[in-house]
């Protein structure tokens, strides 16, 4: 499922946020990738940290798994990022699916500031190339009290909503059962349970199987099957690998299984059927 964001429109208004609140914030759509922000550029500090290519990995990583737990929780929460500084994220949902994901990013407080300074430094000294030019990049940081940044989950729930009500994010024309469907069968000799497809897809169990009844007329655990048995068949017909060695290629470990399985769905045992 593909998010679609009113991007000139978005990007007036997190202008407009900026002005009012004074903090740095962006817009990710439901694949993680950044919609619009504003300011346009990172400060100072984060961008000496993402021009290395370690750098940048970090970055990348500590975003992905903050989207996942955004995503998981379903509202608003604040964290350190790899480097130390202080982050507040929340999932945008529009019909209780999340199309993307805003995040106020870079915020430092005021109180214990010697100690975030610290705890900043240790981490990420290994970025820049002089204590000094690190430290000149993190008192360059804005600072906000810490009833303001606590303060800033809610208001950015309320952000969230406000897209919403404006119409700046919707669904766009995206085929999630072309892509479901593309990948089970790219993976047919994985872990495809629906826990595992529910976390690849960020969506419900009961969206999943929703799509799949809706799409494959039928339910998900059976259609993965018929397509595994069909897999199998085609690997009968074209090479001489054993029967278990099949199996466990399309995802069937247990052999047994797997020789009852495709007799029900073909009407013929794997070996009789490669014979014919």
């Amino acid at each position: 499922m593909k998010s679609n964001f009113d991007i000139l429109r978005l990007k007036e208004l997190l202008k407009d946020f900026y002005a009012v609140i004074g903090i740095r914030i962006s817009i990710f759509d439901d694949e993680f990738c950044r919609v619009a922000e504003y300011p346009e550029n990172p400060p100072a500090f984060c961008a000496t940290i993402r021009k290395k290519p370690s750098g940048l990995e970090e970055c990348m990583k500590c975003d992905r798994a903050a989207f996942i737990r955004a995503s998981k929780g379903g509202e608003a929460h604040t964290y350190l990022c790899h480097a130390g500084l202080t982050e507040t994220i929340t999932p945008i949902q529009l019909d209780n699916h999340v199309v993307g994901y805003a995040i106020f990013a870079h915020m430092m407080p005021e109180e214990n500031y010697q100690a975030s300074i610290a705890n900043i430094r240790s981490r990420s000294r290994h970025y820049f190339d002089s204590d000094e030019q690190m430290l000149d990049a993190i008192h360059a940081l804005p600072t906000l009290p810490h009833a303001t940044i606590c303060a800033s989950a809610r208001l950015l729930e309320a952000i969230a909503s406000f897209l919403q009500i404006q119409k700046l994010t919707s669904w766009s024309n995206y085929d999630i059962a072309h892509q479901l469907d593309k990948f089970i069968r790219h993976n047919l000799s994985d872990d495809l349970s629906s826990k595992t497809l529910c976390r690849h897809f960020l969506i419900s169990r009961t969206k999943l199987y929703q799509i799949s009844v809706e799409n494959f007329g039928t339910g998900i655990t059976q259609y993965i099957k018929s397509l595994r048995i069909e897999k199998a068949a085609e690997l009968l017909k074209e090479n001489n690998d054993s029967v278990k060695s099949i199996a466990e290629k399309v995802g069937i470990g247990d052999y047994n299984y797997f020789c009852k399985l495709f007799k029900q769905t073909k009407e013929i045992s794997p070996n009789k059927f490669r014979n014919s």
